[in-house]
């Protein structure tokens, strides 16, 4: 079993590594909305926006974060609060309880608005918002998730920020019809289903109004687009690719010898709707094609908070389903071949990277890379069915030379394309470009 790491940079309870991509030619004022403290870094949006806090602190950017926070989960840690803190100018931790949430999404149903929207929208984060806004005048106001967008509206009514940046980053109304036809029970079903049509109606006109639009992937913007002409509203054009990436020093290739032939891995929030339905997919469809070949091969299911279901696999049939582990890289180190069985999400998987990152042969489905563009073949193996998933691992199992090859080639993909500070660059550049537009509207009309 791999031993706890002791590195602040590694782990758990990690923060991100130090940045060091020099200093920002225009420093500019942000106000950042978010709809849960980042840290820690337990899911994929928690990751993205602690390293782009680490980003905008090494730019040299002034950053004023406003965001919300459950007041009875369990306390931020000493340590987290203070990176937060170091980060950022200024940290507003707006409470917003359970009770609030349904609340809001009741009433939030009755106007139409989809059931995510009503449950984090807060009239309190709104008025700190306000607040901010009537006390300076922000250069960009960017607010993370859609889950955040109506606390951007203040931004967007009054004028007191050159640019405002909604990032989107995938589009819900793809995800949640991906998760209605892929559900296990009905009431699931029923709800995504209604959740998609409401979230067709809300992202075709969110986007209007707001400076720029950051999505991840060209499906992300398909599908918005689509909504759009669903709903009688000009098609969205007002787009930035904004990709995220991964630690490549806390996830790189690990010690050869410490791989166990025969086991396959995929990580992930063990909670998370379609990390659910992948691993179930896979154990269910593909470990036993896999089994009948080895009998003695290995799955092992790392991440935080599995439901019930996976649980149930723990110690059958060469299943170990971990729960909560202090790194995740040392378990995906450990396997031969990693798998990312996604078929029920949109957007960029978090856990391709890393696997990748870390020279692990890869079995993927065309949802998983649809984000990343990773070249089948050359990078990873992309598969659709269950038989062709099984088939190739079974084939990975006997061929180290390809194994190998794979896995080199993955580590020198994300190298190229997805270390954090590239595509923060890039967006950094739509910022300062979004800024010069506002700053020339304001002295027009000056």
């Amino acid at each position: 079993m791999p031993e706890p790491v002791d590195d602040p940079y590694a782990g758990y309870n990690r923060v991100p590594r130090p940045m060091r991509p020099g200093s920002a030619e225009r420093r500019l004022r942000i106000l950042f909305l978010y709809s849960r403290p980042p840290l820690p870094m337990t899911r994929g949006d928690e990751l993205t926006v602690s390293h782009l806090l680490e980003f905008l602190h090494a730019r040299g950017h002034a950053v004023d974060l406003v965001t919300l926070c459950d007041p009875k989960a369990p306390p931020l840690r000493p340590e987290h609060r203070a990176w937060l803190e170091s980060r950022c100018r200024s940290v507003a931790f707006v409470p917003h309880g359970r009770l609030e949430g349904l609340v809001g999404a009741l009433g939030g149903a009755l106007k139409g608005l989809p059931a995510q929207i009503g449950y984090l929208r807060s009239q309190k984060q709104e008025k700190r918002v306000q607040g901010l806004l009537e006390a300076e005048s922000y250069d960009l106001a960017y607010a993370y998730y859609i889950r955040s967008a109506e606390a951007l509206r203040p931004a967007m009514a009054n004028g007191r920020a050159k640019a405002t940046f909604l990032a989107l980053q995938l589009s819900q109304t793809l995800n949640t019809a991906r998760l209605a036809a892929s559900a296990r029970t009905l009431a699931e079903r029923l709800f995504y289903r209604f959740e998609s049509r409401r979230m067709g109606a809300y992202e075709a006109k969110v986007w209007q109004g707001v400076s720029r639009v950051v999505l991840i992937g060209k499906k992300d913007v398909a599908a918005i687009a689509d909504a759009c002409g669903r709903h009688g509203q000009p098609p969205i054009g007002n787009v930035v690719m904004g990709p995220h990436g991964v630690d490549t020093e806390q996830f790189k290739p690990g010690d050869p010898a410490l791989v166990e032939r025969k086991s396959v891995v995929m990580s992930g929030v063990m909670r998370y709707a379609p990390n659910v339905e992948a691993a179930l997919w896979f154990a269910r469809e593909v470990w036993p094609r896999v089994r009948a070949v080895h009998p003695d091969a290995r799955f092992t299911v790392v991440g935080r908070d599995p439901v019930p279901a996976l649980l149930a696999l723990d110690g059958k049939d060469g299943i170990h389903v971990t729960g909560t582990v202090d790194d995740p890289a040392a378990w995906i180190g450990r396997a031969e071949v990693a798998v990312a069985p996604i078929r029920a999400a949109a957007g960029l998987q978090n856990k391709l990277l890393e696997a990748m990152a870390m020279a692990r042969p890869v079995v993927a489905t065309p949802v998983a890379n649809e984000g990343i563009g990773a070249e089948p073949g050359r990078d990873l193996l992309v598969v659709d069915r269950a038989e062709d998933m099984a088939a190739a691992v079974v084939r990975l199992f006997g061929d180290a030379a390809e194994r190998e090859r794979l896995g080199a080639n993955a580590r020198a993909f994300i190298e190229r394309h997805w270390t954090w500070e590239g595509p923060f660059l890039h967006l950094e550049r739509a910022f300062v470009e979004a800024v010069e537009e506002g700053e020339a509207r304001g002295a027009r009309a000056a």
